[in-house]
């Protein structure tokens, strides 16, 4: 069994770095966009001060116990986060994944602009670990977009039509969420170990 697990996280990794380019390119829009939107917001007039107490990237839920809180947490980031704003919109058209990790990373932007430093600083590894999670979530959707739009792009080495790439890109999906699941959980685990600090 760990032999198995074992293999699939290094095929993940093998994966991941064959993507490279499209991975550096979408971490540096999605960190770049923080880091700008953080930036500006601090010449918004005083009229949005009170917009991010009333909308956060995270949802608040009341919980019984920090396993609970963990594992609500991860997976409303997993299951709706992730999959269902990030992804699946770039089955339809790649672009839609990375327009909506820009839009996340804007919000985080302009939320973590109203912290205080501690707070800030408290934050920031879940913010990182969460933010390379829905940076390989949006990958995934842009891989399925382009899987159809232009198969010959993807996957050079093979002749495959469109539904043999986007039956190939479904598998190596497979390999991404898995990546996305460990990072979330983690993320998911210091949030909440945050949160009870706070």
């Amino acid at each position: 069994m760990f032999a198995g697990i074992r293999s699939f996280w290094n095929s993940s990794w093998t994966l991941f770095w064959k993507r490279g380019l499209l991975v550096a390119f979408l971490n540096g829009v999605y960190f770049s966009t923080i880091l700008v939107t953080a930036f500006f917001s601090q010449f918004l007039p005083p009229s949005f001060s009170g917009f991010s107490s009333q909308v956060s990237p995270v949802p608040s839920f009341e919980f019984d116990n920090v396993l609970s809180m963990i594992l609500g947490i991860f997976l409303f980031n997993f299951c709706v986060s992730a999959f269902l704003v990030v992804t699946l919109p770039g089955v339809v058209f790649f672009g839609f994944s990375v327009a909506l990790l820009v839009a996340r990373a804007a919000l985080w932007g302009y939320l973590i602009n109203q912290l205080p430093i501690l707070s800030f600083l408290l934050a920031l590894p879940t913010l990182v670990l969460e933010g390379e999670g829905y940076v390989v979530a949006s990958l995934a959707g842009a891989v399925l977009g382009l899987s159809w739009l232009k198969p010959e792009w993807m996957y050079k080495s093979e002749s495959v039509g469109r539904m043999g790439a986007f039956k190939h890109a479904l598998r190596e999906c497979g390999y991404w969420f898995f990546l996305v699941g460990v990072l979330l959980f983690f993320a998911a685990v210091i949030e909440a170990l945050t949160l009870l600090k706070l």
